[in-house]
């Protein structure tokens, strides 16, 4: 039984499926399939962080949508598209959202081709997607800091493979890398980002003491802190093709890289 229909009826699949699957991930399965489940519950359950829900675009996410589910991401996957769904989401503090009974579904134009999904419809494996270059999607965890758990792709033989985080990514048109740093600390994720090519840009001064206090360590790149909430700080890097935003969390003083962005010239 899937991860998320174990409140649900079993659904027949309604054709052999087509495609070859691989998980690498512990604590997320990968099924081919060819028919999704109605979601459980109510649309009360799905209501909690509209901010997370998007309105669907192509065929496959409103296929999903149509069986109740609150989509949170429909992006390419090579050829095929990758829509991200949860059967529950709830709001906490600081705007941030508890994603449960998340799941991918990989389809072929409206065809369901695959299914990924977690362990039991409680934990929080499955959150949201990203796209990558190269037809790359990284799957992001439902916590309510989201963090990336791996990266789904097509291999050249077709097979539908979830495997960990790539070592780096490509961005800006393969321009430029940018090196696995997240839950690095600061100093060490500076020190990663500048074998890369990535340096440092000086921030401005602040009267935030967090930020203040960074600077004196030697971390001139911190552009801001948040004094409340979750405790942000951003920090600023130039590179070969463009701009880095790296983001940390928590009050540490030298706190572990959350996310980055990066803005291509």
């Amino acid at each position: 039984m899937l991860g998320l229909a174990l409140s649900l009826p079993g659904v027949a699949q309604t054709a052999a499926p087509t495609v070859r699957v691989q998980s690498d991930l512990k604590d997320i399965r990968i099924q081919a399939i060819t028919s999704l489940p109605k979601a459980g519950g109510s649309a009360d359950d799905r209501n909690g962080c509209p901010w997370r829900v998007i309105r669907p675009k192509s065929a496959a996410a409103k296929l999903v949508a149509a069986q109740g589910w609150a989509v949170t991401a429909d992006v390419p996957l090579g050829a095929y598209r990758a829509v991200s769904f949860a059967g529950q989401m709830e709001a906490g503090t600081s705007g941030t959202c508890g994603i449960t009974q998340g799941n991918v579904a990989v389809f072929d134009g409206d065809k369901l081709l695959a299914l990924a999904y977690g362990k039991s419809a409680e934990d929080t494996a499955i959150g949201n997607l990203t796209a990558l270059e190269g037809g790359t999607v990284r799957v992001w965890d439902g916590d309510a800091v989201g963090s990336p758990v791996g990266d789904l792709r097509i291999e050249a033989d077709g097979t539908v493979h979830l495997g960990k985080l790539a070592d780096e990514e490509s961005v800006c048109k393969g321009q430029a890398k940018v090196p696995n740093v997240y839950g690095m600390s600061i100093d060490k994720a500076r020190k990663v980002l500048a074998a890369k090519g990535w340096k440092p840009v000086r921030g401005g001064a602040s009267p935030e003491p967090r930020q203040a206090a960074l600077v004196r360590r030697g971390i001139a790149e911190a552009e801001s802190c948040a004094g409340t909430g979750l405790g942000y700080c951003d920090f600023g890097y130039a590179g070969p093709a463009g701009r880095l935003t790296l983001t940390t969390i928590g009050e540490d003083a030298l706190p572990s890289v959350s996310d980055y962005a990066v803005m291509c010239r």
